[in-house]
């Protein structure tokens, strides 16, 4: 999808360089008009209460981005607005973005608190993204309802196998981490489609109503630590619960969640599992399969099954503490490039080229080799 050299556009706004480069971008947000997604509701009853109550997305939380941005809720749009193919791909010249993996970006919705309507947008955005996406051959991945583990494997086995569908994509949050034995049956259908589940930051943040949530005024507080915060309790819970020993192909990557926690839960999780690892055996997937241990120091699961997207990267000013951090961090096996597009928060490509911690290896890991790894491109 990306330039040659010579026919870069003018508009560019990364360096030359980036052009040259294959770059696949794991998160790349496309906005469907709610009138659109409305369309492609298939249940009578959900389409008619969206249509007459609140549309297909829910209201907003207490905590808004229009309190710490300028342009309010269209800081969400900076960039532009894709509702379809053509709109991606213009983006993408600009950005040197070759292989976009695009989501139906309806991140609000795991706010609603009825499954039934929240299944049937689920439906919708994924019948929608076939149609001006998949089709389109453009990457895209699938949306995924964490609060239905069964309409989820009913959705994972419709949608799949259609062409172009590289992924799952789901949310993490505060509420029930990806450990828990519920989503098993998820991730079975996950490993026998060959599909990476990819989870995103929600809307739910802090629980919002509770002694901390209420007490959290700034968009730092919220945006900034609660998503690296859930990404790690998230990642220690799967790892610690066996997860991965019983699902050992299965790939997880963790959008928006940070990286730079990666060296802390590396080296805690190895020492606290060593210091008590008996309560391992009455966790339910270790007790069930008769199990006392983990197969493998939990550190090992962190680097093999888990990635990381890297919006925002935010890198130490200086090129040799930024290149210790990014070998602590296994940046070469776990870092995958994100640009959050269409958001204020966007991140182009260009850290790779201005900043002297990457070298060629390490820059071509995170723009392109890991993901093609692990979405099979």
């Amino acid at each position: 999808m990306g330039s040659p050299v010579s026919q870069i556009d003018a508009d560019a706004e990364v360096p030359e360089r980036a052009y040259e480069d294959r770059v696949i971008d794991l998160d790349f947000h496309v906005n469907p008009l709610e009138e659109d997604l409305l369309a492609y509701v298939e249940d009578d009853v959900v389409r008619d209460k969206l249509t007459t109550e609140f549309g297909p997305t829910p209201i907003p939380g207490k905590w808004d981005a229009a309190y710490a941005i300028k342009e309010g809720n269209e800081g969400l749009f900076t960039q532009g607005r894709a509702e379809y193919a053509e709109d991606v791909r213009e983006a993408c010249e600009k950005f040197a973005i070759d292989e976009p993996i695009v989501n139906a970006g309806v991140n609000n919705l795991p706010l609603q608190h009825h499954p039934i309507l929240k299944n049937g947008v689920v439906q919708a955005a994924n019948d929608y993204m076939l149609d001006h996406f998949a089709d389109e051959d453009i990457y895209t991945s699938m949306l995924v309802p964490k609060w239905d583990p069964e309409y989820a494997v009913e959705e994972i086995e419709r949608v799949a196998a259609e062409d172009n569908v590289v992924a799952a994509y789901s949310w993490f949050g505060p509420k029930t981490p990806w450990g828990s034995e519920q989503f098993d049956p998820v991730f079975e259908a996950l490993v026998e489609n060959d599909l990476p589940l990819l989870l995103h930051g929600s809307l739910a943040y802090w629980p919002q109503h509770s002694y901390i949530g209420d007490e959290m005024l700034t968009w730092t507080e919220v945006l900034g630590f609660d998503w690296p915060i859930h990404t790690m309790v998230n990642v220690v819970n799967m790892i610690m619960r066996g997860v991965f020993d019983r699902f050992p192909d299965l790939n997880v990557v963790f959008q928006e969640g940070g990286h730079w926690w990666v060296p802390f839960v590396r080296y805690r999780m190895d020492e606290f599992y060593e210091m008590h690892p008996d309560d391992v055996k009455i966790t339910p997937r270790k007790h069930e399969a008769g199990g006392e241990l983990l197969e493998r120091r939990p550190s090992e699961y962190l680097r093999d099954n888990i990635y990381l997207t890297t919006q925002p990267l935010a890198l130490p000013r200086g090129s040799g503490q930024a290149r210790d951090l990014l070998e602590l961090s296994m940046a070469d096996d776990m870092f995958t490039y994100s640009s959050d597009w269409p958001h204020q928060t966007l991140d182009p490509p260009t850290w790779f080229y201005t900043s002297r911690a990457f070298d060629d290896e390490l820059r071509e890991s995170i723009l392109h080799e890991n993901a093609e790894e692990i979405l099979r491109l």
